[in-house]
């Protein structure tokens, strides 16, 4: 009897799962199409490069942190 409870719960995962990838699909797709206020900027300077350097390392630094802190969370 366990091995049907635990197909079963095997089955609502993956169910979950793939609920979630169509909604993270989904949601690629609708900025992908319709999310068109994202324009291509020159850069005028040295300072400007440094400054989006800058703002590219921190935003990567807290998504890695927001990884890790799910990762022990779990």
């Amino acid at each position: 009897m366990s091995e049907n409870s635990d197909v079963v719960d095997y089955i609502k995962e993956v169910r979950m799962i793939l609920a979630d990838s169509i909604d993270t699909l989904l949601n690629l797709q609708y900025d992908l199409c319709y999310d068109k206020d994202d324009e291509i900027v020159p850069i005028n300077s040295a300072v400007e490069l440094v400054d989006m350097s800058y703002d590219l390392s921190h935003s990567e630094k807290l998504k890695k942190a927001e990884t890790e802190f799910l990762r022990r969370d779990c």
